[in-house]
């Protein structure tokens, strides 16, 4: 349908407060009548020819508070905060939520959207991840940014977070999509990456602000999440994960999915393998990933689409610090323990000048001791 979108604002959202109804009676109302405008002027009897009388009835209370100001009145109040609405009429509603089989029929945002010809990727995983987990989510955040690639993601505890994070530290782009109102930080210790979200990425959700988080809400919003985005990067998933729900949905809406593969035995990673294993790509490089799905050749925007200076910095970083791992115990090191004769034998180290890297690394956070003898890296 073509809407004259300006004026059919105000009633669009006056749908989306409506008290009682969801998404998809929002939809069906508005192919019956034309217009969130016609809704809204429908009478009583109306309604309830295609509405169960509960629903009729919490249109009339909605419309019954509105009183003789109407519907403009109550969207020029919202307007005048810092949250924006945009409802699928909208010329900014973005283009990639058109095409999933059940797209929101508005999105609030605290931000900015993410660029229609900007490239962009899920990442996703456990909210309790390993050191290797934390790793792997960071090194592909500023791989990614350094490309000028979106970092799309839902702010959660984990994966995440810290890709997120990850990801405004190289410069790039990043937005989180909520299972709750854009004007409430969940989790509470996500505060700080919460406000600088909102500074420089955006927050989105399709629910009213104000509304807070329940678990029902969480699984409903992992299809913006993977409906933004071209491609999904599971980094970590136990084999009954709620990421999982993730990737479904992205393959439903025709998108590639990509695990992080782990070792077997590591339940932080059944998940991931699991999905290897029935078919997901295997993400062994970012460089491959992004080759084999093609994301590389999409248009890029000129303006907006990451800062390229910002991912210049993040690759001279990341040479630096390969030079240093060629030359030290470091580059031995894995994410899972290993004993200080494994480590002597790989390296060929004098056993003293060995200790005292180990020792001087523990100290840097960069590996840890996790028993006698026994070393593992951190992140």
């Amino acid at each position: 349908m073509i809407y004259d979108w300006e004026s059919q604002q105000p009633y669009a959202y006056w749908l989306e407060c409506v008290r009682g109804l969801g998404r998809k009676t929002r939809w069906e109302l508005v192919e019956t009548a034309g217009s969130p405008q016609a809704v809204y002027e429908m009478t009583g009897e109306e309604w309830r020819a295609v509405l169960p009388e509960k629903k009729a009835q919490a249109l009339e209370r909605a419309r019954d508070e509105c009183g003789a100001k109407g519907a403009e009145d109550g969207y020029r109040q919202f307007c005048k905060g810092e949250i924006s609405y945009i409802p699928h009429m909208h010329p900014d509603y973005p283009k990639r939520l058109r095409k999933i089989p059940d797209p929101p029929f508005g999105i609030f945002l605290w931000g900015k959207l993410p660029g229609e010809q900007v490239p962009a990727v899920a990442i996703i995983g456990t909210r309790d991840c390993s050191e290797y987990g934390r790793y792997m989510a960071e090194r592909a955040a500023e791989e990614l940014a350094a490309k000028g690639i979106g970092v799309i993601s839902g702010m959660a505890r984990g994966i995440d977070g810290i890709s997120q994070r990850a990801a405004l530290r190289a410069g790039g782009n990043t937005y989180a999509v909520l299972g709750n109102g854009v004007d409430i930080c969940y989790p509470p210790e996500n505060r700080g990456l919460y406000e600088e979200l909102k500074r420089k990425g955006g927050i989105l959700s399709e629910y009213l602000p104000g509304t807070g988080p329940k678990a029902g809400l969480f699984p409903l919003r992992n299809r913006i999440i993977s409906g933004l985005s071209d491609l999904v990067l599971i980094v970590e998933a136990r084999e009954k994960s709620g990421t999982l729900i993730t990737a479904d949905m992205a393959l439903e809406q025709g998108k590639e999915v990509y695990a992080v593969p782990g070792r077997i035995t590591d339940p932080l990673s059944k998940g991931c393998n699991r999905l290897i294993k029935q078919g997901a790509g295997i993400a062994l490089s970012i460089e491959e990933m992004l080759e084999e799905t093609g994301i590389l050749n999409l248009r890029m925007e000129t303006d907006g689409g990451g800062s390229t200076e910002g991912g210049k910095g993040i690759e001279s970083l990341r040479e630096m610090d390969g030079k240093k791992e060629q030359a030290g115990i470091v580059r031995y090191l894995d994410f899972y323990p290993k004993c200080v004769e494994q480590l002597q034998k790989e390296s060929g180290m004098e056993y003293r000048q060995m200790i005292y890297e180990l020792m001087e690394l523990c100290m840097e956070n960069k590996a840890e001791q996790v028993s006698a003898g026994q070393y593992r890296r951190r992140r």
